[in-house]
This record gives C-alpha cells, structure tokens and sequence, in this order.
C-alpha cells in the first residue's frame, strides 16, 4: 500500500484516553510506501504514542473510507466529548485538522448549501473552544498552517476572527457567528482562476480587476439566504473596505463599514501578509503588527487593531 492510496492525519491529534477505531498506517522509511502500525481492533496505548515522538514521526496514514469516521473523532476531541484528559494544544489541534478537513471538502464540491451547514457547525466548536478558561491562543497559533490555499486562508482567518470577538467581548453566540462569517468571507474567490490566485508576479491591472470582484460575488451566492445574519454577509462583502475610503467593492468610509467587517479586515490583513504566498515570503507577526499599526485608524479600525495586537504579544513566546 502506498500513501498515495491513503489520507494523512496529525500524530498530535491522537489521544489513547479516545476510541480511535480505523487502522493506523506509517511510512516505511522516507519511501511512499507504508504499513501497518496500529490495527483498529487494537487500542492505541501511551507507549505508541511516546515511540512516534520518538522516532520524530507527525503524521499517520488512514484509508480513505475512514476520513468521515475520523471527522467525526476530531469534531469531539475538539469539542472535548468523552475526553477529560485531552489537552488543551490537542483540542487546537483536532479543531484546525477539521477545519481544513471539512472546509477543503466543501470548496472542493461547490455546494454553499452544505458548506453554509457546515461552517455553522464548525464556528460553534471553535467559539466553544476559544471560550475555555483553559485555552490559550498560542497552542492554536502553533499548529495552522500558512499557505495560499484559499480553504487554509479562510480558516485562519476565522479563527483569528474568532480571537479578535472574544478579546473584545462580544457574546459567546456573536462569536460563533463571526467565525462561521469568517469561514465564508473569500468564498467568491472560489471563482477566480487558479492562474490568477497562485501567480507568481504582480498582477496585471485587468487581473487585478478579476480578484476584486470577489466580495461582490460571495455576497451574490449568499444574499437571500435566510440562515446567514447581516453582519456575517457583511464580513463577505465588506472585509476589503477601508475607513478611509480607498478600499472596495464599493469604497465605503467610516461606519458604512459594519463592525463585523472593520474586525474582518484586520485580521484578514495579519492572515495574508504572514503566510506563504507564490509571490513573497511572509512577514514575521511582530513585522505584521507593525503594519496593521500603521493604518490604524485610517484604513483599519484603530480599537481593533490594538486589541489584536495585544492577543499576538501575549501569544508570543516570552
């Protein structure tokens, strides 16, 4: 068997205090083959898991028919069902496998109704986890991944958006709904070519043209639905508008920009200069906290600013 035919998880994400019940593979060397490491009539025993960390070894291997069945594992580690003993870095972690899981599933389908569904779903686990008194945002910090990937974008931001909610006190069910607005605010890049998101050089003025069209296409897809509130299509229509009028779709100033959107903007901002992207290595978070400085209180909400700020530094080693 080779991993090819196979779906990888995280190690991080195993708890032998959690029924795992699939088969466990790992790779045979630095080859792409694979076998057996853990049958799933068998529980997985602490001593497994000390070998793989001892070997330096972060990912498994399951078959393709197990990934909704570990969905499934990852959606209770994460919201911390039947697990008392689950850390709070290995609920980060099963929360941000899931989210990629799920998130690139949905994008991949192009169907909003079961994606709509489905980030509702996942923005309630991650409100629940981010209102833990045990949660700290460093463990989260230490496991996303940073690339162009419009699924793996979406997701950070989300959960930075999420972040942003909670340091400034919004309602336990207003976080949840800033997250799953976050989940869903580049859904309208989903429509733009492959050719253009992953180009290596500066975009050409037409091309340019075609990205900014994004908001204004996810807001199309989600307008008249019923399930949505106003500030989340806000957050898809309005997450590149500035205070100062120079942003778009529409180049709205000042209050025309919904609260929900001003916390998007500055988060979607932190999220894209410290990724990976074809085009520029990415900014360290201290660099980008100084940017986002910068423009506060000109493009960017300057309470906003300074209260993300405040949850980078404190998230930053010491």
């Amino acid at each position: 068997m080779f991993i090819s035919d196979l779906i990888a998880i995280s190690v991080s994400t195993l708890s032998p205090s959690s029924a795992f019940a699939a088969d466990l593979y790992c790779r045979v060397g630095s080859s792409d083959e694979v076998k057996l490491f853990r049958g799933a009539s068998y529980p997985l025993e602490p001593h497994d898991l000390n070998k793989l960390k001892s070997r330096g070894v972060t990912k498994l291997f399951i078959e393709r028919e197990s990934q909704c069945y570990y969905q499934e594992y990852l959606r209770d580690l994460a919201g911390g069902v039947g697990d008392d003993l689950a850390t709070n870095a290995q609920r980060s972690t099963a929360l941000n496998e899931l989210m990629l899981d799920v998130l690139q599933c949905c994008f991949s389908s192009s169907d909003v109704d079961a994606t709509v569904h489905a980030v509702g779903e996942l923005g309630g686990l991650a409100a629940s986890l981010i209102s833990r008194e045990d949660f700290a945002a460093r463990d989260l910090f230490r496991v996303m991944s940073h690339d162009y990937a419009t699924f793996v974008h979406s997701a950070n931001v989300a959960m930075y958006a999420g972040l942003l909610a909670h340091g400034l006190g919004m309602r336990r069910h207003d976080i949840e709904l800033v997250i799953s607005g976050g989940l869903l605010h580049d859904l309208g890049k989903l429509e733009i070519p492959d050719r253009i998101l992953t180009k290596p050089g500066r975009l050409t003025e037409e091309e340019f043209e075609i990205v900014k069209r994004h908001p204004g296409e996810g807001f199309r897809q989600l307008a008249r639905r019923e399930d949505l509130t106003f500030g989340q299509l806000m957050m898809v229509y309005q997450h590149h508008e500035r205070l100062d009028g120079v942003g778009y779709p529409v180049g709205c100033v000042d209050d025309e920009i919904h609260s929900w959107g001003r916390l998007c903007a500055v988060v979607d901002i932190f999220e894209a200069v410290t990724s990976k992207r074809p085009y520029r290595t990415p900014m360290s978070r201290e660099a980008a906290c100084n940017l986002i400085r910068r423009d506060s209180g000109r493009g960017l909400d300057q309470e906003m600013v300074e209260c993300w700020i405040s949850i980078i530094q404190n998230a930053m080693p010491k």
